[in-house]
């Protein structure tokens, strides 16, 4: 089964347009270890897609692709999608704990090596860096969306339950990425940094996919950290960069701002609005993102727009997105025009599914075409979107609404707090507990019970939390989210003796 002629030509025809382009202007794709000029690449994806051909890669069969970010993986990805093969893009298992089992209607299971791991010179060849092999287990995909051509399937986090399987369209994914760039402004002369794992959507869709259409020199990061970037950054001089709010904190704190960027990317949460104002004085500009991995980028900053709250928002919605706010209880206490947000969007996914293949039972996720983001925001007039917080992280106390998210900005405004995640603990006469996790500033000590004292200017009583525990370090997701799931469950659990109780 291929993908039909005219959805084939479509992706090859936007491949073979942003080689050209980049080959044009001598762009390149480099990890750090292997580069690949663009003027390469139809060489090296014709290599690739022998060679999971001869190991019995079809596109009639979806398969399993894992990988980081790197020449090899990115290599992998494109020759599937120019093959018309559908696949489920899954991050490299991870080090820490058991790796979750892989989905079960896929046959075959290909995983791209991670170069932090090898050790001494690897030749660029799939041979040295691709393992195909069966997937245990597993069975034929049923009819429907399991089994239809040209589909790509992304993991959600899972961060507050369990993790369902994502469908696009492969067509319907590069239209999402190439609806973006217009406010992105990337061209084929900026050399762009992603240092965010393209097994998420932020990584992929609105990252890789865009830089690679208009044919810009790439610099891909597998597993980021500080030190690891500052020396790829001091060899590429990226003048784009897509970035969590997590490690452009930590790229504040460095002495001398270099001088070759012209903005960076910001998505999955947002900065403090000090930290904003500090990453524009060493940016040059700071584009707030938003979307999710069902509908990729749903609003974004012009990376040329000066005017509005740009610190407080992520933009406005992308061209033929339409956007509405449903009332949500407690909501009407909040000023402006506040509530749930629905999004029609121009290149929706095409449903959820279990790890079996079929339709995934909950709620369904469109009304009438309009899908529910579960986020409570705010529209201003100007159609600029606000992200207040999530609807489910939220919680009645005396009658009232509090949302985590403004219980966490509160705490943060506590001196020697740098960050604070507020979750629900336990039962109390009150109601679910509130429990705040926080970190300190420049790693030092804080007093558990002085944070919450200081809670008490700073907040209304209902809103005041039940707990502070001090953390030296937040739990992350791959994609650079913080696990609440993993504090949720440390909230449930009584503090160890080295954390104050108040």
């Amino acid at each position: 089964m291929h993908i039909p002629p005219s959805e084939s030509a479509h992706v090859t025809q936007w491949l073979r347009g942003a080689i050209a382009a980049g080959a044009a202007r001598g762009s390149t794709l480099t990890d750090g270890r292997f580069s690949v000029p663009y003027a390469s690449l139809d060489e090296r994806l014709a290599e690739w897609a022998s060679f999971l051909a001869a190991r019995g890669v079809v596109p009639g069969a979806p398969v399993i692709l894992e990988s980081a970010g790197s020449v090899p993986g990115v290599l992998t990805l494109l020759a599937m999608l120019l093959r018309g093969q559908s696949f489920a893009l899954l991050p490299p298992p991870s080090r820490a704990g058991t790796p979750p089992a892989p989905p079960r209607f896929f046959h075959q299971r290909v995983v791209v090596r991670g170069l932090l791991e090898a050790d001494g010179e690897l030749p660029l060849r799939p041979e040295s860096l691709l393992e195909v092999s069966p997937v245990e287990g597993a069975h034929p995909p049923p009819e429907g969306e399991a089994s239809a051509p040209g589909r790509l399937f992304l993991r959600t986090s899972g961060s507050l339950g369990t993790p369902k399987l994502v469908v696009h369209t492969q067509t319907g994914l590069l239209g999402n990425a190439l609806n973006c760039l217009g406010r992105l402004r990337l061209t084929a002369e900026d050399r762009v940094s992603v240092p965010v794992p393209i097994a998420h959507m932020y990584g992929l869709g609105a990252a890789l996919l865009p830089a690679l259409s208009v044919g810009a020199s790439i610099d891909l990061l597998e597993g980021a950290n500080l030190l690891r970037f500052l020396e790829r950054e001091s060899r590429l001089h990226p003048t784009v960069a897509f970035l969590t709010p997590n490690l452009c904190a930590m790229l504040l704190r460095r002495r001398t701002p270099p001088g070759h960027y012209r903005h960076i990317v910001v998505a999955g949460d947002k900065l403090k609005p000090e930290l904003f104002e500090t990453a524009e004085s060493v940016f040059q500009r700071v584009v707030n993102l938003y979307g999710s991995t069902e509908l990729g980028v749903i609003a974004t900053a012009d990376a040329e727009e000066t005017r509005g709250p740009r610190s407080s928002t992520v933009g406005r919605a992308v061209p033929e997105a339409r956007l509405r706010l449903q009332p949500v209880e407690g909501s009407q206490a909040l000023e402006g025009e506040v509530g749930e947000l629905w999004c029609h969007h121009p290149f929706p996914f095409q449903g959820y599914l279990d790890e079996d293949g079929h339709p995934w039972r909950g709620e369904p996720p469109f009304q009438d075409g309009w899908y529910r983001t579960k986020d409570l925001c705010r529209l201003h007039a100007d159609g600029l979107l606000e992200v207040l917080g999530r609807t489910d992280h939220g919680v009645k106390r005396d009658g009232r609404l509090v949302m985590l998210n403004d219980l966490e900005r509160a705490v943060e405004r506590v001196p020697g707090v740098e960050r604070a995640i507020a979750v629900l603990g336990g039962e109390s006469l009150r109601g679910q507990r509130l429990v705040v996790f926080c970190l300190p500033r420049d790693g030092q000590p804080l007093d558990a019970a002085q944070v919450r004292t200081a809670c008490f200017e700073l907040l209304p009583p209902y809103a005041l939390p039940d707990e502070i525990r001090p953390l030296s370090t937040l739990p992350l997701l791959p994609g650079g989210k913080v696990d609440r799931k993993a504090l949720q469950a440390a909230a449930a659990a009584p503090p160890s003796q080295s954390q104050e109780r108040t």
